[in-house]
């Protein structure tokens, strides 16, 4: 490869990397990226905690969660299904306090969004 195109590629990567930063650690604009924010947050949480819930299964939380991003990712999101889910979620883990407030900052967003 010339010196000029390996150049080329090393700046395109570069520019390309600084920009998912930038775009990575920006505070969310728009409701819809609120609920995004706090989605990934959720999961975050529910990943870190997964192995001290003792009275809710892991893979019941994993699937309503699941279900809820499925929800949010749809054309035209139903709130009664997202907020079904996000009850189970919610039943599920109410042991743990940093879970149950990751769950209502999405109920929020999720209201912010689509009320």
């Amino acid at each position: 490869m010339a010196k000029e195109k390996f150049e080329l590629v090393f700046l395109g990567g570069g520019a390309m990397l600084s920009a998912l930063t930038n775009r990575l650690r920006r505070a969310p604009a728009t409701p819809r990226e609120d609920v995004g924010a706090a989605m990934h947050d959720l999961g975050r949480v529910f990943e870190a905690r997964r192995g001290g819930l003792t009275h809710a299964s892991p893979a019941q939380v994993a699937r309503d969660l699941a279900a809820v991003s499925s929800e949010l990712c749809a054309t035209t999101p139903r709130r009664v299904i997202v907020d079904k889910h996000l009850d189970a979620v919610a039943a599920l883990v109410k042991e743990d306090d940093e879970l149950t407030s990751a769950v209502e900052r999405v109920r929020e967003a999720v209201a912010g969004w689509l009320d």
